[in-house]
């Protein structure tokens, strides 16, 4: 009986260390400094997803147009900085430029899902392979 006791004490302990541990953390996030391609990187990405919400009717016009107008204004704000806009493959794919093959370095066709090469994936960040196929196995 005893021993259940301590065990429910230990649990009672490490539950109230895992609640009470974030209200400790008094340290500042990030510096509090946030450089200007973060920001336009982040109000771009919000951009897209609020785009994609008001497609998909999550969001009303209304709350739409406040929201967009916002962060276009942050995302203004930053370029206006010297923030750079951050080209990713699907831009790339649909200007007609190919992506190099992140496992063989290939040249890929412009809108190719696929290295011709290796036959690795071509997928999100700038080419990253996400596999690889070997003998119907992916690597």
């Amino acid at each position: 009986m005893t021993a259940v006791y301590f065990f429910a004490v230990i649990l009672f302990v490490l539950l109230a260390a895992v609640l009470v541990a974030p209200l400790l953390d008094r340290q500042p996030r990030a510096g509090g400094v946030v450089e200007p391609g973060e920001r336009l990187r982040e109000a771009l990405e919000v951009l897209r997803e609020l785009e994609f919400e008001h497609e998909t009717g999550k969001i009303d016009d209304e709350d739409y147009r406040e929201l967009r107008a916002e962060y276009a204004a942050v995302a203004i704000a930053a370029r206006d900085a010297g923030a750079t806009a951050p080209v990713q493959a699907d831009d790339r794919r649909r200007s007609g430029e190919g992506v190099a093959c992140a496992v063989c370095g290939a040249p890929t066709a412009p809108g190719a899902r696929f290295c011709s090469r290796c036959g690795s994936a071509v997928t999100g960040d700038a080419g990253t392979a996400s596999g690889r196929l070997d003998s119907g196995q992916v690597v």
